[in-house]
């Protein structure tokens, strides 16, 4: 019987933390920057593809802020998530489009470790 308990007990807490990265996709997608305040450990690392990497949740914002300017539009779609442990993995597409240019897609996948139900870690990759 413990073992069911353990069980239903990990698959519940796998869930939230799949859903405290959708809902933070979610923030994120509207726009809302000072609102991804509460998902974020004040500590948070953030590795964007090919950037440096910034630590701390103002640090992480003012870099959103700054790559999020450069675009037009900017939007990401969830199309897979996975959840191991404290991590959870999501393949995306990133809808974006330049002042002046077409829209595009470019494919990603992203890394996020959780810290009780605050992101500690993101890590993004993009093709």
């Amino acid at each position: 019987m413990e073992d069911i308990r353990r069980e239903a007990l990990d698959g519940i807490q796998q869930m939230e933390r799949e859903l405290i990265v959708r809902d933070f996709v979610a923030v994120l997608n509207e726009g809302g920057v000072g609102e991804l305040l509460p998902f974020l450990t004040e500590d948070v690392v953030y590795r964007p593809s090919h950037n440096r990497g910034v630590t701390g949740r103002r640090e992480m914002l003012a870099m959103i802020e700054e790559i999020r300017s450069r675009f037009a539009e900017w939007s990401t779609v969830l199309v897979t998530v996975a959840v191991a442990g404290d991590t959870v993995l999501t393949e995306q597409v990133l809808h974006l489009r330049l002042p002046e240019g077409e829209r595009c897609e470019v494919l990603g996948f992203g890394s996020f470790r959780l810290d009780g139900s605050r992101i500690c870690t993101w890590h993004q990759v993009h093709a």
